[in-house]
């Protein structure tokens, strides 16, 4: 298995002159059907509203300075936008809106494309899911979706890997973003566990928070998956088999990861990994590897 590209399309949220948020309406241009070029930044940068927040899009990086110049170059093209208005942009991906402001057209329109369940899918049998609708709820949520592209061997066996790279997602990434940044709001509605959506390069994950989009945190991403690259190429091909056979319930995600690994015939895998733990539940026995 070899990734070969990471790219995004991250979404911001504004902040008026006093701090408080508000919506990126009269700012953004591009929608989600006619997304807008953004020449000063190069090919492949684009722009478009996204209910309440911005939206951009940064071109496939091969590289992980490629990858940081990217997000950094669009997140500074955002702040600039509207720096001039003395706004700015939230490194927050969970903001509290007036109820003036969620009742708008644009706090009312959510995204129809629906999403993939990994922990609810095994291998052939997808669980799809329509995106959330938030209408009622007093808070909007931006996320930082990260594109994986990558290659497998064409001897391998036919497995589903958009569900390995959504599961192994929540273990690299998900659990240790909230343990840095705790948006348990995200975690109910746009970034639960294991979402993705399968693409015809790779596979897009969606549970990062906008907050690591901040530059102090992308050679931290870029690390991430490049370790779902190390340990799916550390293991054998059986136990990468086990870690998609069966549907959990993620209510407690370290004991998911726990019994899958308890069937790993190959546990040696894991003490590779031990030296990587930065962030442990010390409340349970797994780790999470981060």
């Amino acid at each position: 298995m070899k990734i070969i590209t990471i790219g995004s399309d991250p979404e911001f949220f504004v902040l008026d002159r006093k701090g408080k948020p508000y919506p990126a309406t009269p700012f953004a241009e591009g929608t989600k059907e006619l997304p807008k070029p953004i020449p000063s930044l190069g090919p492949g940068f684009f722009e478009q509203r996204d209910n309440l927040s911005f939206e951009g899009n940064i071109p496939p990086a091969t590289t992980k300075e490629e990858f940081i110049e990217n997000v950094t170059k669009l997140r500074e093209y955002f702040i600039n936008k509207i720096a001039k208005f003395g706004c700015s942009i939230s490194s927050n991906g969970v903001e509290t809106f007036p109820k003036r402001m969620l009742m708008s057209p644009e706090g009312r329109e959510f995204g129809c494309s629906s999403v993939i369940s990994s922990w609810d899918s095994i291998n052939g049998d997808r669980a799809n899911r329509p995106t959330p609708v938030l209408i009622d709820l007093p808070f909007r949520v931006s996320g930082f979706h990260i594109h994986i592209g990558y290659k497998r061997d064409l001897d391998d066996p036919i497995l589903s890997w958009d569900l390995v790279f959504g599961r192994l997602f929540d273990l690299f990434l998900t659990i240790p973003s909230q343990k840095i940044k705790p948006e348990p709001e995200r975690l109910t509605t746009y970034g639960q566990y294991g979402i993705i959506r399968t693409k015809t390069y790779g596979v897009e994950c969606r549970t990062l928070s906008t907050f690591f989009t901040q530059k102090e945190w992308l050679p931290w991403v870029w690390d991430q998956v490049m370790k779902m690259e190390d340990f799916i190429n550390s293991c054998d091909k059986t136990d990468i088999i086990k870690i998609i056979e069966r549907r959990y319930l993620t209510h407690d995600i370290n004991d998911v990861f726990t019994r899958i690994f308890n069937t790993f015939k190959h546990k040696e895998v894991l003490n590779k990994f031990e030296e990587t733990k930065i962030y442990e539940n010390k409340d349970k026995e797994m780790p999470i590897y981060s």
